[in-house]
């Protein structure tokens, strides 16, 4: 365990207490790690003010070792705060090669844990500005026997699709799609409707043709929300009161 780490799960211990198991959770967020009981806006507090403290002691290896030990740690509070510390950390410390995603997501289960990682500040403006080497890792992805890797390859597209207009991001998403639409899991069928989803803000005309073309291969969660976002801003229909 790095040191640092350490100390981050000090600071999670003291705001709750033991890690423990939930039979609900586990079935929900996909994972059987223990948690511990702290809210996702104490722990985003904790990881923000442990980087504003100490952020000026790292180098972009250190601080990619804590990264690596708190993903590898026991608990899936433990993973997701070291996902967190990569949203909160200056832009000089993103100057990592973009191939740790591929050992962090080995330690990672299920769609909770995986999209903390995959999506947010970091992927949103490091993935376009080094898409070169970003673009080859997301097809590697695609193709992996690990499901959350696959998920991977289709998440980490949806902060940068909708933050950024760039169609060399939608035609990696477009290829992605076409190699895991078949795929019937819920953590493939949902990822491939928020990727989707994702693009309409920038590339309407796109996706609506690209759904329009692949309507009866695509997953039919993906066609639904899509179509149902592109015409009325949101992926399902409002409740009547």
């Amino acid at each position: 365990m790095h040191p640092y780490h350490q100390q981050i799960l000090d600071q999670i211990i003291q705001k709750s207490g033991k890690a423990t198991q939930h039979t609900f959770l586990d079935r929900y967020l996909g994972n059987s790690h223990p948690r511990y009981a702290i809210n996702t806006p104490s722990l985003r507090a904790v990881a923000k003010s442990w980087m504003r403290e100490h952020q000026s002691e790292l180098s972009v290896k250190e601080f990619c070792l804590l990264i690596s030990s708190l993903i590898e740690g026991e608990s899936s509070t433990e993973k997701i705060a070291g996902t967190m510390l990569l949203d909160y950390a200056p832009r000089s410390l993103w100057q990592f090669d973009p191939s740790f995603f591929d050992q962090w997501l080995s330690h990672l289960q299920g769609w909770a844990e995986v999209d903390a990682l995959c999506t947010g500040a970091y992927s949103a403006s490091a993935i376009p500005e080094n898409f070169t080497k970003w673009k080859k890792l997301l097809v590697t992805f695609s193709k992996n026997k690990m499901i959350e890797k696959r998920r991977a390859s289709l998440v980490l597209l949806c902060s940068p699709l909708s933050k950024v207009n760039d169609t060399s991001l939608l035609e990696i998403a477009f290829k992605n799609i076409n190699l895991l639409k078949s795929e019937k899991e819920i953590l493939i069928t949902k990822a491939i409707s928020w990727v989707l989803r994702s693009a309409i803000k920038h590339y309407k005309k796109e996706v609506a043709l690209f759904v329009k073309q692949n309507s009866d291969s695509l997953p039919k969660i993906a066609v639904r929300e899509t179509l149902m976002k592109l015409k009325t801003g949101k992926k399902t229909k409002s409740k009547e009161n």
